[in-house]
């Protein structure tokens, strides 16, 4: 049977990725492949899935022990200054310059790897110059007029779709299938669903949360579609850990967010969703309101078979404001 990632023995390069899904094991798997070649890598998946994760993971796999790993945001990277940071300058290159000369990111990271983050938002011009570097491993650094070699390994990781750059006009057709020989894809979080759970609480363990996380909050966190991924949640449960303090996590202390994705998220609000509601023929708008508002809490009760505090979670809501809730709407009517 396949080992699940958040099973890893601490050695192994890719013990920080957590989860036992599929759609993350099978891109392990890709690149555990990779442990012999140089050839450039490209990771592609949107933001916040953990590219430079799995970039790290490549590196410890590939490399000695020891051996640089130097990360480059190609999007902070300002335009005046963006050649001399990759390729380094030499003593009176330019106004202000260091007099000594400076290395570049290229040759710090000389016997290991260089990992170009964004590499879509690179500006054109080096673009030229990163595929040369790639083809012939030399470079300039800016004002130098001796040829450098480079023997680090390159690693790019985009949130974009540089095909599409490509008919754009935005990025070079020629770097693209460079960069694209080696390409692995990484899954957004709602196609490891399952890994949800074993990440809120690796990051509840982490940002110490008193109590464990109980199943109606691992329930409303399924509900949420995570457009920030990994990024997004690991925020939320800190978020949780922190307003929780010494109490039970509970569902008030997450954002309001993956609070508004459960209540889209329940039976009932699908259906509605599907079916405009009509609009009523008799009574004020607060009459239909508590009606709606009856409907909503009779089925959140339902639904945790009649767990006045899985309800309340389930409805985004504490306890106490549940059972005033109840006895306002309810009477002597109140719902098991």
């Amino acid at each position: 049977m396949q080992p699940t990632a958040s099973a890893y023995h601490p050695s192994d390069p890719f013990h920080d990725l957590i989860g036992e899904s599929p759609a993350l094991l099978s891109v392990i798997a890709l690149a555990r492949k990779l442990t012999h070649t140089t050839a450039t890598v490209t990771l592609t998946g949107e933001s916040g899935v953990g590219k430079e994760l799995f970039a790290r993971g490549i590196h410890a796999l590939r490399e000695t022990a020891g051996s640089p790993f130097v990360a480059v945001n190609c999007g902070a990277l300002m335009a005046s200054l963006a050649e001399s940071e990759l390729f380094g300058y030499e003593k009176g290159a330019f106004s202000g310059a260091d007099p000594r000369g400076k290395p570049g990111k290229i040759e710090l990271a000389r016997s290991g790897t260089l990992f170009l983050d964004e590499i879509g938002e690179l500006p054109p011009e080096l673009q030229t110059k990163l595929l040369r570097i790639l083809e012939d491993r030399e470079y300039y650094p800016v004002g130098g007029t001796r040829t450098l070699h480079s023997d680090c390994r390159f690693i790019a990781a985009t949130n974009r779709n540089l095909a599409l750059l490509v008919e754009q006009g935005k990025f070079r057709e020629d770097l693209y299938y460079r960069l694209s020989v080696l390409e692995l894809d990484i899954p957004p979080l709602r196609r490891r669903s399952e890994d949800i759970p074993l990440l809120a609480e690796a990051f509840a363990s982490r940002f110490g949360c008193a109590k464990p996380l109980d199943s109606g909050l691992h329930a409303l966190l399924a509900q949420h579609p995570w457009p920030g991924n990994i990024r997004e949640l690991r925020n939320a449960i800190e978020r949780l850990c922190v307003l929780s303090a010494s109490e039970s996590p509970m569902a008030e202390h997450l954002p309001p967010a993956v609070l508004r994705s459960a209540a889209q998220g329940s039976p009932l609000s699908n259906q509605q969703a599907e079916q405009s509601p009509s609009l009523p023929r008799q009574g004020v708008l607060s009459d239909w309101l508590a009606n709606y508002e009856r409907r909503f809490i009779e089925s959140a009760l339902k639904e945790t078979s009649g767990n006045k505090q899985a309800a309340a979670q389930l409805l985004g809501i504490s306890r106490m404001t549940l059972y005033k809730r109840i006895g306002t709407l309810f009477g002597n009517d109140s719902p098991n």
